[in-house]
């Protein structure tokens, strides 16, 4: 195991043991609140209602694996990976007690890992594959870019390089498309990353970290070689990976990094702002948004700290807390309510206490079912907006989403944002 300084599941001690039980992690704060239907913002505590399978639980288990006091067994194994890793319980503590419960849950499945204990056989069976071929589909890697347009405009000295991502490049393609239709309406000089491989995000929140680094330095690589230092990508997952898991495995700053990142939400937003994208087709449809937990409350930066704790847990240095409110959230709805035609209804849990789609955290690899679950709790919701479609940022909402309409008969149609914006630019979104 390759000597690391920073995330150990010891260095978040503190934060398991200093949970009081009020269960902001699982509740929506009251302030945002909108009615007795929708009150939890914890899938996991959703799905299985026992506190074991909440952050106070889970923190009270990493630490009796600490102190010695238990074996890791399967029923551990479940405990521990039944877990979106979505934030909801970080932007809860962060307005009470200003613990770090998703990190708790990261370093304790690094812990495992580095213990001997093999992730859930579905998130493994992925890791494994991006693994042997770059891309968690186990497709070919010399086709990542057969998607690409024949006609798409790439620019000898681009502005940026459009980090695509696996879901993107080889299952919806569409968002790919729309993407590259967005960049050439603004008029961005862009290029596709060269070689891209996958970004490692199930690698990294299945807790294997030696090899979650590796991938992020294949990438890292890459990008230094290009010369370029913006990368552009509409994957919230590859956002997030690129924005804070990278700096997070390598113990830096986001903005020591020595690239920029953005999501294609907020570069056209920003177009659309000073008038150089004019979305002027109508969609004539109404829509509400769902919040990609990795575009939303987890794309803060990252701030690593390192110190100790004096009295009543005083830390020294001060600690900066990333508290779940700088992310990707006004960009997505500017955006919608840009676009003539269309109709925007607010979803009741959004923003940082958005409920996540259920895919995240390997959940949809190692347990579909609640993944399912989850994502039909969600489109309970939705139907409540009177919404006749879900737009999201995300692919891997998307999927999950559409998975859990297919099987259960539901009448609400699911879109990414990409394709929206597209179709209102130029007509040719793929709706």
């Amino acid at each position: 195991m390759t000597e690391r300084t920073n995330l150990s599941l010891e260095d978040y001690r503190w934060d398991a043991q200093g949970c009081c039980g009020c269960r902001g992690c699982i509740y929506v704060d009251y302030v945002f609140c909108e009615g007795a239907k929708n009150p939890f913002r914890c899938p996991s505590l959703i799905r299985y209602n026992f506190d074991v399978y909440t952050a106070l639980g889970r923190g009270k288990v990493a630490l009796r694996m600490l102190n010695k006091q238990g074996e890791f067994t399967d029923s551990t194994r479940d405990i521990l990976y039944k877990c979106n890793l979505c934030g909801a319980c970080d932007a809860g503590c962060k307005r009470n007690l200003d613990l770090d419960p998703l990190m708790v849950m990261e370093t304790f499945r690094i812990w495992a890992i580095d213990n001997g204990h093999e992730p859930p056989e579905g998130l493994k069976k992925v890791t494994d594959t991006i693994a042997e071929s770059e891309n968690r589909y186990g497709a070919p890697h010399d086709k990542r870019a057969d998607w690409l347009p024949a006609d798409a405009k790439f620019s000898e000295n681009p502005e940026m390089l459009y980090f695509v991502g696996c879901n993107s490049s080889y299952k919806n393609k569409a968002i790919a498309e729309a993407t590259i239709g967005i960049l050439e309406a603004a008029n961005i000089g862009y290029a596709l990353f060269p070689d891209e491989k996958c970004c490692g995000n199930p690698i990294y929140v299945s807790g294997a970290l030696d090899a979650a680094i590796e991938q992020a330095q294949k990438n890292i690589d890459t990008l230094k070689a290009s010369g370029a230092d913006t990368i552009v990508t509409s994957c919230a997952e590859c956002y997030k990976t690129w924005k804070v898991d990278y700096p997070k495995i390598m113990d830096k700053r986001t903005d020591e990094m020595g690239y920029k990142i953005i999501h294609i939400t907020e570069l056209a937003a920003e177009k659309i702002e000073d008038g150089t994208l004019k979305p002027s087709h109508e969609v004539p449809m109404t829509v509400t948004y769902h919040d990609s937990c990795n575009l939303a409350r987890l794309s803060d930066n990252w701030i690593p700290w390192h110190g100790t704790r004096g009295r009543f847990g005083c830390t020294e240095p001060i600690k900066e807390y990333r508290r779940c409110d700088t992310g990707v959230y006004k960009q997505p709805r500017a955006i919608l309510k840009s676009i003539p035609g269309l109709k925007f209804k607010e979803i009741s849990r959004k923003k940082e206490n958005a409920l996540c789609c259920g895919a995240g955290g390997g959940v949809a690899d190692a347990y579909p079912d609640f993944a399912q679950d989850t994502a039909n709790d969600r489109l309970n919701e939705i139907a409540d907006t009177g919404a006749e479609a879900v737009v999201s940022a995300c692919p891997y909402c998307v999927d999950n989403l559409s998975e859990a309409v297919k099987d259960g008969g539901k009448s609400v149609k699911t879109y990414d944002i990409t394709q929206i914006l597209c179709e209102a630019l130029t007509g040719k979104g793929g709706l």
